[in-house]
């Protein structure tokens, strides 16, 4: 009798799952609209603003922020540095040992810093480097207040995120006539995966969390939502590839005590340094673990360098996080020496760093021979 109402209960749980598989298209398209209205409420609290010399000296006491629409309340009419202050004032005044109610209040504070970091990440220009990581440092402090409730938190983002990386990769692989207007006009909003939003959140994660276990509630989720995204989306624009850079150093940083091997990360390097010189037809150039469709081959070529392509700066620039927001540089046509030169330096970098972590490793030579073709082709070919 357990045994046939199990199930019954299993047969319920699949016929709900599809249902719940149909609607995450009208999910995912509402929350999009519902996100541009939430961008456009929180502008004001966003806004780099300067504070001026008459402005009234910031309150040493405010009402707990329950919610992000609370804190907007708060910081509306302050700049980012201010923001900085209140965080501390915050803190300060429902310490956790001044009352047992403020627990509650302060971890609804960590993760609504985590929501602000997330809204300041979308920001362009970006928000300095300084407001960020004194942001980041306030939620890693917060994070053990209560860390069943901000673990909970962080692995809904993750599912968030893997949804719309899903979507992505289906939209991406949808028909051609749409890849072809993707190709003249560039991907809308709709068709990346991955945000800034969210490659912010998943640092904060990696520094928060242990990444070494074998297996974590939020980190393991977030490796397999990256690992999907870097080995079957197709990389259309500049800020396509420089996420996926960012998020190839973070498997890194996952892995850099664990030494356990992630070959979507291997590909992805080995099939971006191809697209410096590799061209399309030719499969036999793109080397890798993983084979690339003939999509995937012609979408990478806005990384090609020809012969009389030169980088003009004296030095070749890092990938900066004005890449992920910026508008510039996201058209496949749009594209100079400098950025691709870049991209190049970012995946040599990356491969060091990944010869150093897996060095030890018994498949090591099996793993890394790709890079050597591919590096011996880059010699040849570049200028």
């Amino acid at each position: 009798d357990e045994e046939e109402v199990d199930g019954d209960s299993d047969e319920e749980e699949d016929a709900g799952s599809s249902d719940d598989e149909e609607d995450d298209d009208s999910e995912l398209s509402g929350g999009e609209a519902e996100r541009e209205e939430f961008k456009q409420k929180v502008s004001k609290a966003t806004a780099v603003k300067k504070p001026t010399a008459n402005s009234n000296e910031i309150p040493f006491t405010f009402s707990a922020p329950a919610d992000y629409e609370a804190w907007l309340e708060i910081v509306s009419e302050y700049s980012l540095e201010q923001q900085l202050v209140v965080i501390r004032r915050l803190r300060t005044l429902y310490h956790i040992r001044l009352s047992p109610q403020n627990k509650e209040k302060l971890s609804n504070l960590c993760i609504i810093l985590a929501e602000h970091l997330a809204v300041l990440a979308e920001q362009d220009p970006p928000v300095p480097a300084a407001v960020v990581d004194e942001i980041v440092k306030h939620i890693g402090e917060l994070a053990a207040i209560d860390a069943e409730r901000f673990g909970e938190f962080c692995r809904q983002a993750v599912v968030d995120c893997h949804r719309r990386v899903t979507q992505a990769i289906r939209a991406s692989a949808s028909d051609t006539a749409a890849q072809s207007a993707m190709q003249r006009h560039g991907p809308s909003a709709s068709d990346h995966g991955v945000r800034a939003s969210d490659i912010a959140l998943m640092r904060v994660f990696v520094s928060v969390f242990s990444s070494s276990d074998r297996y974590h509630t939020v980190i393991t989720p977030m490796l397999v939502s990256i690992c999907q995204y870097l080995s079957q989306y197709t990389f259309t624009t500049m800020k396509d590839i420089a996420g996926g850079l960012v998020l190839t150093g973070l498997l890194h940083e996952t892995q850099r005590l664990s030494r356990r091997l992630v070959p979507e990360a291997l590909n992805f390097l080995f099939a971006t340094l191809a697209a410096s010189v590799c061209s399309t037809d030719d499969a036999s150039d793109w080397d890798g673990q993983f084979p690339l469709s003939r999509r995937q081959r012609q979408a990478y070529q806005i990384l090609r360098i020809t012969v009389a392509e030169k980088c003009h700066s004296r030095s070749v620039e890092p990938i900066r996080w004005s890449w992920l927001v910026s508008s510039e540089n996201s058209g496949v046509r749009s594209l100079t020496a400098d950025p691709k030169y870049s991209v190049l330096r970012a995946c040599l970098l990356l491969s060091r760093r990944f010869i150093g972590c897996y060095f030890s490793q018994s498949a090591f030579i099996e793993c890394f021979m790709p890079l050597k073709c591919l590096l011996a082709k880059i010699s040849e070919r570049l200028p």
